[in-house]
This record gives C-alpha cells, sequence and structure tokens, in this order.
C-alpha cells in the first residue's frame, strides 16, 4: 500500500461510520508514530480508489482529522500529519499549542540569548555572557528623589498619555546633548523609544521590506540581526578591523547589491570595543550620501570610553542618510526604558507614526524621570564616577585571559564599552564548549550568534562589567578548563575503536 495506513478491513455494514473508521485508523497510526510529523498523505481522490470508497467520504474524514489537530490542508500542496498530534483534553497540559503556533522555531542566537538570560540567574554561575550595566552603580537615591519631585509638581500629567514622538521636555533635553555629541540639534528631531532596542526595531520595520539588502558589521549586536531577518531583509555580515567597519570590503558589496540600509556602532563597538576611525566616518558617510542608502547609527556605548576622546556621531556629516539610535540604559540604568530616535525629513514623520502603532509612546513617568536627569546635569556625573569601576573590570579581564588563555587567542584592548571579543587560535565546536562552559558553571556569547555569516574560527564575547575582578579571574579559568575538556573529547574520539 502506498500508505502505512491498513485500510482493507473496513467493516461497510457496521454501526461506525466509514468515516469515523477513517478518522480513527489514521488517527491511531498518527499516535504511535506511523505516521510522522510532516508526512504527506494521499490525495482524497487517491485515498478513495484505494478504501473504496465515495470521494466525499474520504474528504470528510481528513476534515475531521483537520478538526482534531491531526492534520493540516495547504490548497495546492496537499494534506499533512501535523508536527504534533493533539493532546486529547486539558490534562495533558499546553502541548497543543505547538501545532497551534506559525511554524518558526527558534533561531540559534534566540536559544543562546534565553540561556544567557536564564544561566545568569542560578547560583555558582559566572556569567560572562550579559553585558549589563552594574546594579550597584545606578543612581537610586537621585532617581527616587526625582520620582517624588515629578508627582509632586505635574501630579496626574506624570502617568497622562502623551504624543507618539515623547514629552518634549525630554526630547529638548535629547537634542542638548546631541549638539553636543553631534547627533541632534533640534527637538523636533528626536522621537523617544524603549531604550535602543525599540528604536533599532521601528526603524528597522520602517525602512526595509522583504528581500531589502542590509548590510552589518560582522561581528555586531545580535539586535540588529534580529530586527533585519524579522523583516525580510537579506542580511550580509562586512568584517570590522582595527579601524573599524572595513569599506573597502563594503565598497565590494554596493559593488554587487542594491544595499538599503548599513547599521553599526561607530564608537566603542559592541562586541569588539573599537572605534570607527575619522576618515571611515567620513568616507562611509560620502558613501551613503552618493549610493542613497540608510545607516543607522547606535551610539549606546558610545560615552562608556576608558581611553582617548569621543568622536562626533556619524550622522552630523549627513543627517539626511543617517538615523541615531542611543539610550540612558547602559549609563543609568537598563530597566528605565528610555531611548531615543535622531532623524529628519519623510523618514522622520513614518518613524513617528510607527511607534504610533507599536505602542502609542513610551512610559510617560519614565520620560519626566529622565528629563529632569538630564537637565540636572546628573548624566554626565553618572558617567564620570562609573568609568573607573568598568575600566578596572575590563583590565581585570584582559589579565584573567592573558593568564589562563595564553596563545591560544587574540584579542584587542577594547577602547570602550562591557565587552571583549576573543578569537581562538585553534577552532573548535562553539556549541560544544558553550555547553561544556555552562556545566563548569560559567557563560560566554558564540561568535556565531554575533555573525550574519558562518565562519570557520572561533570567537566568543566575554562581558566584564557585571562581575568583580576576581570572579572574572575564576570565570575565565573555568572557560580554559572547558576548552581543554573540548579538545580532549575530539582527540579522543577520533581515535576511539568503532567496535
Amino acid at each position: 500500500m502506498s500508505y502505512k495506513v491498513d485500510l482493507s478491513d473496513l467493516e461497510r455494514s457496521g454501526e461506525v461510520s466509514l468515516t469515523q473508521q477513517l478518522v480513527d485508523r489514521f488517527a491511531a497510526a498518527i499516535d504511535s508514530e506511523l505516521l510522522e510529523p510532516g508526512e504527506k498523505l494521499p490525495t482524497t481522490r487517491a485515498l478513495a480508489a484505494e478504501a473504496g470508497i465515495n470521494h466525499l467520504t474520504a474528504a470528510r474524514a481528513y476534515r475531521r482529522l483537520a478538526e482534531l489537530g491531526y492534520v493540516t490542508a495547504s490548497v495546492g500542496r496537499g494534506t499533512f500529519v501535523r508536527t504534533l498530534a493533539p493532546a486529547a483534553d486539558e490534562r495533558h497540559g499546553d502541548d497543543w499549542q505547538i501545532y497551534a503556533l506559525p511554524d518558526r522555531p527558534l533561531t540559534y542566537a534566540e536559544q543562546v540569548t534565553g540561556d544567557a538570560f536564564r544561566l545568569a540567574n542560578e547560583p555558582g554561575m559566572l556569567s560572562l555572557s550579559t553585558g549589563w550595566p552594574s546594579p550597584r552603580l545606578y543612581p537610586t537615591e537621585d532617581l527616587a528623589r526625582i520620582t517624588a519631585d515629578v508627582f509632586r509638581d505635574e501630579g496626574g500629567e506624570a502617568i497622562s498619555y502623551l504624543t507618539a514622538e515623547g514629552l518634549f521636555d525630554l526630547r529638548e533635553q535629547i537634542a542638548r546633548h546631541g549638539t553636543e555629541r553631534g547627533y541632534a540639534t533640534d527637538a523636533d528631531e528626536i522621537i523617544v523609544t524603549s531604550g535602543a532596542r525599540q528604536a533599532i526595531d521601528l526603524t528597522v520595520r520602517t525602512l526595509i521590506e522583504p528581500g531589502d539588502v542590509a548590510v552589518v558589521e560582522s561581528p555586531t549586536f545580535v539586535g540588529f540581526l534580529s530586527s533585519l531577518r524579522a523583516a525580510g531583509a537579506r542580511v550580509i555580515g562586512v568584517p570590522v578591523d582595527e579601524d573599524g567597519l572595513d569599506l573597502d570590503a563594503l565598497e565590494r558589496v554596493l559593488a554587487r547589491h542594491e544595499v538599503k540600509l548599513c547599521a553599526l556602532q561607530t564608537s566603542c563597538q559592541n562586541p569588539t570595543g573599537r572605534d570607527l576611525s575619522p576618515e571611515r566616518h567620513r568616507r562611509l558617510a560620502d558613501l551613503a550620501m552618493e549610493r542613497n542608502f540608510f545607516v543607522i547609527e547606535d551610539g549606546v556605548y558610545s560615552e562608556l570610553r576608558y581611553e582617548g576622546g569621543s568622536p562626533q556621531a556619524l550622522r552630523s556629516l549627513a543627517p539626511g542618510h543617517v538615523i541615531y539610535v542611543d539610550s540612558l540604559s547602559k549609563t543609568v540604568g537598563g530597566g528605565l526604558r528610555v531611548g531615543w530616535i535622531a532623524a529628519r525629513g519623510p523618514v522622520y514623520e513614518r518613524l513617528a507614526a510607527m511607534k504610533l502603532e507599536s505602542d502609542f509612546h513610551t512610559a510617560t513617568l519614565a520620560q519626566h524621570i529622565a528629563a529632569r536627569f538630564l537637565a540636572e546635569g546628573l548624566h554626565r556625573k553618572q558617567v564620570e564616577e562609573t568609568l573607573p569601576f568598568y575600566r578596572e573590570r575590563r583590565d581585570a579581564l584582559m589579565g584573567a585571559v592573558e593568564r589562563h588563555l595564553a596563545g591560544e587567542y587574540r584579542a584587542s584592548t577594547p577602547q570602550g564599552g562591557h565587552h571583549l571579543w576573543v578569537t581562538l587560535n585553534r577552532p573548535l565546536s562553539e556549541r560544544e564548549l558553550y555547553t561544556e562552559a555552562a556545566r563548569h558553571g560559567v557563560t560566554f556569547t558564540p561568535g556565531g550568534v554575533l555573525t550574519a555569516e558562518r565562519h570557520a574560527q572561533t570567537s566568543l564575547r566575554l562581558s566584564f562589567s557585571l562581575l568583580d575582578p576576581d570572579e572574572l579571574d575564576e570565570g575565565v579559568r573555568r572557560l580554559a578548563r572547558a576548552m581543554r575538556q573540548v579538545r580532549r573529547t575530539v582527540r579522543y574520539g577520533a581515535t576511539m575503536p568503532l567496535s
């Protein structure tokens, strides 16, 4: 029989209808996995001919199987076994949701990111995978005082609705900050968002249509990759060197593709901690204007700088082509969720409409708090006071890597940010290393999560902002032990007999 269900002994005159007999047999075959998930069933006409029944009876049987959740039908393609058979009742739990949800399995990046957040809170786990600001540095006393002042002065307006663009007082303060750093000059260029992550997502959704080509740094911030892929972009990675984005490589991409968008961090890049050189700032701005593509410039780490002066934002050179995003998350507190977009021209109106469509506006109270925090000069004070803390931890991580991984890696000292990008001299499976490292009580971010393409080399992002120097040393020691274990396993596994 061309399919796996025996229909040779159907009872033609029994108490159970032919339709129900067909349903029962197919359901039993699916439950027993005789018919496997995703397997294509015969057409209704083929089923009718095989079973010696009316075509309408076969169609009714398939329709009932679909109602019960056993099969799914697609016009022009046929009928298929669902990826999971349905639960019989509520006692079987919520597994039915798997086949009711859209067929979109978690990506590698989503799995690793979820693991990092979960494992970071497990007792005894040292997290080198999360680059959040340290909660011990949050200016809680200032924020508590400002919050009380807001409610005293604003009353109910402190939690009332706002326009999508955001609280004007906050936009004005951001524009003043932007004038100093080169990314904005006027409050009417600013849209307040729920963190820089939302700013990136809104911008990508505004600019990208399925099939558009987008260029990112490789490696890059995982949020760029997530938003671009969700929007249906074709994402191309361009290498990063000691001067930032490799513009020779970008020009080769531009020669072959019509690029809609280039996304990058020009200052204290995540994960390398490097800057885009002044020469490349000018050249990238010229390329954007010559070829008419947009640039998303993410500045979230730009003020967390341990050496040298901060370069002006790329947007100062091409304000009509560069859309700048930033937030207070890495300097004041991630849970405040105050970020912003700086843009001008028709794209600004599109972005404001997208913000309105997404969530109306960012939380009003948080905007009032942020506006006063900036107006009182507390942001500059906060940054200056926290830099020595993070610099000490950066240096501690660099020392730990050299002590425990000497001769095994390549890495440049990050100029800023919360991360160190490490490339191993001898490649190994990063997934096996990730699993083994977790067994040893340490996590890191695998390089494959942060690149648009696969690499033969093995790279890791190690984040230092949440741990003390002694914890950083112990974390790298555990990582080194995990690396040695993976290499031993591979070596011995290759020589073991197959008997």
